[in-house]
């Protein structure tokens, strides 16, 4: 008779079948969880990556060396207008009112935790030279008609050159190179070049001659009319050109021809003091027309920035147009 109590089916086997196959499907759900896991930190390691800073953000050292530069630029403006008698006061004033700034640009950075400082490291002293009298011609104090108004072998440096011109002043006559209209001539070891200013039809024109290349530019307004060289615009229209008058090398003279044929005022600063130009147009001192005046050409200014993670310094140079 055969033996039915150990079939292969019976509670033995089938409670050892039954635990293995809870045992490996234990350890699969493990493994399981543990890839879970893993691609679960890796996701979230890469998100931070994702949205760290890569450095320090520069962004507000950036916005107040810009604004040192500003703040330079009206300085320098503001003390040659004011304080102009002699060059220790124009470095004096200047210091003075950038020392103001400070005061108040510092007190503003320092809300934030941040210490901020600037203050004068050097100056390059000039001279201004100009006319006020809109009714007077450019002729120099004697009425000469060609003549030199700044000129020395060291002179590199010609900026903020403006005119203001009465239109009904001016040769009616285009034709260049005839000696017919008023001229300005800015010579230097890097070339020359040349500025015509005369009357139309329709409103006044400039041309501008480098030697080479020329290019004529009509105002967009008549009467009275600016040229300005530092904005490169003549009467409200645009003249790159303009800028070639200024953008000199060493050995700078700046001359005026035919000047009896314009009538308005001008003014212009180079980069000497009144006593180191070899030639300078007028003796007039801050009087008369045309007249010169001691000027501050540019500045250099140190500039710190400091926080808790950035520590920087730098030197900023300051040339108003």
């Amino acid at each position: 008779m055969a033996d039915v109590s150990r079939w292969s089916g019976g509670p033995n086997g089938d409670d050892g079948d039954r635990a293995q196959l809870l045992l490996v499907g234990a350890l699969a759900l493990a493994v399981l969880f543990v890839a879970l896991a893993l691609l679960l930190n890796t996701a979230i390691y890469t998100g931070n990556l994702a949205t760290r800073d890569a450095g320090v953000d520069a962004t507000p050292v950036v916005e107040y060396v810009s604004e040192s530069r500003e703040a330079g630029v009206d300085a320098i403006r503001s003390v040659n207008d004011r304080n102009n008698s002699d060059p220790d006061e124009l470095r004096s004033a200047l210091g003075s009112t950038l020392s103001r700034w400070d005061e108040q640009a510092s007190h503003h950075r320092a809300v934030g935790g941040d210490v901020v400082g600037v203050e004068v490291a050097g100056v390059t002293n000039g001279t201004r030279i100009q006319q006020d009298d809109a009714s007077r011609n450019f002729t120099n104090e004697t009425g000469g008609e060609d003549w030199t108004v700044a000129a020395d072998a060291d002179l590199s440096g010609v900026r903020s050159l403006r005119f203001a011109v009465e239109e009904s002043s001016l040769a009616d006559d285009p034709t260049i190179g005839t000696d017919e209209v008023f001229t300005v001539e800015v010579d230097s070891d890097a070339g020359a070049t040349t500025l015509y200013v005369y009357d139309t039809s329709g409103n006044p024109e400039i041309r501008v001659d480098d030697g080479g290349d020329t290019e004529t530019c009509r105002s967009d307004t008549g009467g009275t009319f600016a040229i300005d060289v530092a904005n490169e615009s003549v009467g409200g229209a645009s003249c790159p050109a303009l800028s070639n008058l200024t953008d000199v090398g060493d050995d700078v003279a700046v001359d005026f021809r035919d000047s009896h044929r314009a009538e308005g005022t001008y003014s212009v600063v180079v980069d000497e003091p009144q006593s180191d130009l070899s030639t300078l147009g007028i003796d007039d001192v801050d009087g008369g027309t045309p007249y010169w005046t001691h000027a501050l050409y540019g500045a250099r200014f140190d500039a710190t920035y400091r926080t808790e993670d950035v520590d920087y310094a730098s030197t900023v140079e300051v040339v108003p147009e």
